[in-house]
């Protein structure tokens, strides 16, 4: 038990200094093994049940999205054409008015 004020400034600063060690140590030793363990049960439990079937729904999404992109692919570039051509008159108007 310490003394005076000056003992227990030493006795807190000691404290103080070894408590990220500490923290680290239990950290490491006893919260990371048991969060690795939760994850690995996790991953296991998703690649057995829910994980194909979301990878099969996944997919079938994948090619209806394609497809549709692909149906739409004219109008898509028709806009895209359109559009540059709007900005390209648009930024030669701003250069023209910086001259003016």
């Amino acid at each position: 038990m310490p003394q005076t004020l000056g003992e227990a400034k030493d006795f807190m600063v000691g404290v103080l200094m070894k408590m990220p060690e500490a923290v680290k140590r239990v950290w490491n030793e006893e919260a990371m093994p048991i969060w690795q363990r939760m994850w690995a049960w996790f991953v296991d439990i998703w690649n057995r049940t829910l994980g194909p079937i979301i990878d099969s729904l996944w997919q079938k999404f994948l090619g209806l999205l394609g497809k549709e992109v692909e149906k739409r692919r004219p109008d898509i570039e028709q806009q895209f054409r359109e559009e540059r051509q709007e900005m390209q008159k648009d930024i030669w108007e701003r250069f023209k008015d910086l001259w003016r």
